[in-house]
């Protein structure tokens, strides 16, 4: 008798697997901050640690050196170039104009890259950087899929004024991210 009432089961679970699952997200995403999962309870443990640089993030507080460096966690440094930038600079001005622009990115780039590097290697940090042209925010959500942990500038992205104390690409980030963000 017991294998049919699971066959039985297992054929209502089928039926009304959308409905229910449906009603789950939705209980989930409205009371997400009062149900703590398992993973939750337990301290996250911070292995890899992604951290997104541009050319607005200017400087970066000792403090988040400190945070950082509690964690025995391996550093991602990356830093974004927008890739629509260089086409629109391409396509208004000149190939030259864009080469030029380009280069000099990349060597605002490089020498942020190797500064901050420098400093988490010093809290005894183990570091990787990259630079590349991409989506500054669709490409750091598809990379913080594999780190456990990310780190921010407020400005990353764009100016910060006084009307908005986080970058838009800095919520939208935020907003598909389920790992722990540090925004410094």
């Amino acid at each position: 008798m017991g294998s049919g009432m699971g066959l039985y089961s297992s054929f209502i679970g089928r039926k009304f697997k959308h409905i229910a699952e449906k009603k789950y997200e939705d209980i989930i995403k409205h009371y997400k901050e009062f149900l703590l999962t398992e993973e939750e309870r337990k301290v996250p443990e911070i292995r890899s640690i992604l951290m997104p640089l541009d050319r607005y993030v200017k400087d970066v507080p000792m403090e988040l050196y400190e945070t950082i460096s509690a964690y025995e966690a391996g550093v991602l440094l990356v830093y974004i170039l927008d890739s629509q930038v260089f086409e629109l600079v391409r396509q208004t001005l000149s190939l030259e104009a864009s080469e030029e622009f380009r280069r000099r990115e990349e060597v605002m780039g490089e020498e942020l890259l190797n500064n901050l590097a420098k400093k988490l290697e010093s809290c005894g940090l183990r570091v990787q950087r990259r630079i590349f042209f991409g989506n500054k925010s669709d490409d750091v959500i598809k990379l913080a899929e594999n780190y456990n942990m990310l780190a921010i500038s407020k400005n990353y992205g764009a100016e910060i004024t006084k009307t908005s104390p986080l970058s838009p690409l800095v919520l939208k980030i935020l907003q598909h991210l389920e790992i722990p963000v540090i925004i410094y």
